[in-house]
């Protein structure tokens, strides 16, 4: 961004309490972790259930903060620590309304064209793989790290500079509403909607629900020229498409999958020994390209299919897709292969988990050699109401069915993975129930000698990735400890930016 303090004042409605020495003084970054505050910064103060940034604002204007947005009745101290720096101390009933506004107005101000990528599995990985095709041939600015929630997303917004060209965003959401509160911000040219599935149902209740929420993405596109990029395997895109009227609007829609009705599809689809996909990727000019993917499973090529139909879209050439797709690599904690000190394999896809996502990396464990044993080792997921019994004894089923030599579970929930495997016909001796990642730490202690494959993943509340440094701790080459990685802003957001997993 590049607003100055007068126009953060005019476009968050913020009221001065303590006006800035330069009213014209241009502010080029933000920050709501008053421990990344640097000077010349806008500090903007968000209440959360476990920090309150209004606690920091002496510390922001110390750390040099220009401007600073409280968001409940400012002190006696606070007003002369911004006096003593002459900088504005301004006020919000509402801080986050008041974020929201500052990333609307920018956003207006903005030539760049906006993607925003959604769905309930793969938003992330989707977003990675959109953003390296774009930025082979465009000046592209995408969400940072888990950035797709109601702070996150306006944040992104407004580190995009005037000469950004595109505009890549994650929306997130855990009830029906946000997605399109998100997009009212960031005005979506283009709309992915990588698949719907079963997320929130506590909240949402159903799956048409959820595709009813993601619908709204594609709703706010703009008539006549807005671009659907959708699962064409996907049978819940009709239903996204009926929401939001692409048909009737003039919503250009392209169609990404396996199957052969797709506008952009993959064929000839073979897996490496490690997992890797290789395919033949058709594009709209009918010359199919081998690409081989550094990625993992079969979702990884329909991940690899929309970021390349969005691409097409907007006149990237196949060579410049081809590169960028054969080149990425995983994001930490999504299916991270580590060889351990002792010869174990851990696979790491403890960043989150929902029914989709897990099956998906069952499948992926069951394609990996079988010369050494499989261990999936599955924490809780979390947010699926009254099926979420259901949905994990399935996911038990996936595991036995995908030739899990041994199934861990890890939290209450997780029996229910237990029970599901067994009713299958796994043998009670393969099947270790944890309750937490301490006793999972000493169950797979016992079973290390053997040197498995081990794939650990939950939901994020699981925090299976400190039983992913536990056991790095203990098998990393020359004993080097390893730690869990810290989210983008240091501390635990405010509000909680773990990622949405719808």
């Amino acid at each position: 961004m590049r607003l100055t303090i007068a126009q953060i004042i005019e476009f968050s409605r913020a009221l001065t309490v303590v006006p800035a020495r330069d009213q014209q003084q241009v502010i080029q970054r933000l920050t709501w972790d008053s421990r990344n505050v640097q000077p010349d910064m806008l500090f903007v103060a968000l209440p959360g259930e476990r920090v309150d940034g209004n606690e920091f604002i002496v510390e922001a204007f110390e750390r040099g903060a220009a401007v600073v947005i409280a968001s409940r009745q400012v002190t006696e101290a606070e007003r002369r620590v911004a006096q003593q720096y002459r900088a504005a101390l301004l006020y919000a009933t509402d801080a986050q309304l008041a974020l929201w506004r500052l990333a609307s107005a920018w956003r207006e101000s903005l030539d760049a064209k906006v993607i925003g990528i959604t769905g309930s599995s793969g938003k992330t990985s989707t977003r990675a793989l959109v953003s390296a095709v774009l930025e082979r041939a465009f000046l592209t600015v995408s969400s940072i790290g888990n950035r797709n929630n109601e702070i996150g997303l306006p944040a992104t917004v407004l580190s995009a500079s005037s000469s950004t060209e595109m505009l890549v965003v994650e929306m997130a959401m855990r009830g029906l509403g946000q997605i399109e509160e998100l997009a009212a911000i960031a005005r979506p040219h283009i709309g992915v909607v990588t698949k719907i599935g079963p997320v929130h149902l506590e909240l949402l209740g159903s799956k048409d629900n959820v595709a009813r929420a993601k619908a709204e993405m594609i709703s706010a596109l703009p008539d006549g020229s807005g671009i659907a990029i959708l699962n064409g395997d996907d049978p819940y895109t009709p239903r996204i498409r009926e929401l939001a009227r692409t048909f009737e609007r003039e919503i250009r829609v392209l169609l990404f999958g396996l199957g052969a009705h797709n506008d952009i599809r993959a064929a000839a689809l073979d897996f490496d020994e490690e997992g890797q996909p290789s395919f033949d990727l058709w594009l709209r000019d009918g010359q199919p390209r081998r690409v081989h993917l550094k990625l993992r499973g079969e979702h990884s090529v329909y991940n690899a299919l929309a970021a390349a139909a969005t691409a097409v879209s907007l006149g990237v050439e196949s060579r410049h897709i081809v590169a960028a797709l054969e080149q990425a690599q995983p994001a930490p904690m999504r299916q991270v292969f580590s060889e351990l000190e002792d010869g174990s394999l851990l696979i790491d896809d403890s960043y989150n988990a929902n029914p989709d996502s897990m099956r998906a990396a069952l499948e992926m464990l069951g394609r990996l050699p079988n010369d050494r044993p499989h261990i999936a080792v599955l924490g809780d997921m979390g947010e699926l109401g009254v099926e979420a019994v259901d949905l994990h004894e399935r996911i038990g089923r996936t595991a036995f069915l995908n030739n899990t030599d041994v199934l861990v579970t890890v939290g209450a929930l997780a029996r229910s993975y237990a029970q599901g495997a067994l009713e299958s016909g796994m043998g009670a001796e393969r099947v270790i129930i944890c309750a937490d990642s301490e006793e999972a730490l000493a169950a797979l202690a016992l079973l290390r000698a053997d040197k498995p494959i081990m794939l650990v993943k939950g939901s994020r509340f699981m925090e299976l990735d400190r039983l992913v440094a536990l056991l790095k701790e203990n098998g990393q080459p020359n004993g080097q400890p390893s730690t869990p990685p810290a989210s983008d802003d240091g501390r635990p957001p405010i509000p909680a930016e773990a990622e949405a997993i719808g």
